[in-house]
């Protein structure tokens, strides 16, 4: 399972007064799960990390294993094949046959949190990557994929903040007397 606090003093500062000023801030907490799971699904289908900055491609390595997992993408001679090709074209980094960790996001929500997790076991080593030497039961050298918008120490990107900060501000307004 992948954990990632959100550490931002300017959020938590509004945070705290969303909750002096509402009762029950849960659907905040439940809107701003929603959004941050909705961001970090749209990295599987750029690419790249919630800020904009685009994965690494596929080593050839994992192309080849990939391949060789399907009847069809070589010729008689060895050649790769025009369904093989396809293929390789196609495959996404991150995105393995189940699509599991594209696909396993949830959050729970309560009145002054929000947790948004991957319930993936290698969710962490394709968010943060490693190395052989780190980790010696990894067939090679992994590079960071960030599909969360976090870093390690719980730091949201631009783009989290200005989520969070809009769902807040909107909530803040709400709840403001007329």
């Amino acid at each position: 399972m992948l954990k990632i606090d959100f550490n931002d003093s300017a959020a938590q500062a509004v945070l705290t007064k969303l909750i002096k000023a509402m009762q029950d801030t849960r659907p905040a907490m439940v809107e701003i799960g929603e959004d941050l799971i909705e961001l970090s699904k749209r990295s599987f289908e750029t690419s790249s990390s919630p800020s904009g900055q685009r994965w690494l491609p596929n080593r050839p390595s994992t192309l080849i294993a990939y391949l060789n997992k399907f009847k069809g993408n070589y010729k008689k001679d060895g050649r790769l094949s025009k369904k093989g090709a396809e293929r390789a074209i196609n495959k996404k980094p991150l995105i393995g046959e189940s699509r599991a960790l594209a696909q396993q996001f949830s959050y729970s929500a309560t009145t002054n949190s929000v947790v948004v997790r991957n319930s993936q076991v290698y969710a962490a080593i394709q968010q943060f990557g490693g190395t052989k030497a780190e980790f010696p039961h990894l067939w090679g050298n992994i590079p960071a994929r960030p599909f969360m918008p976090l870093d390690a120490n719980g730091t949201p990107d631009a783009e989290a903040q200005k989520i969070v900060l809009r769902i807040v501000n909107l909530y803040l307004q709400d709840s403001l007397p007329r």
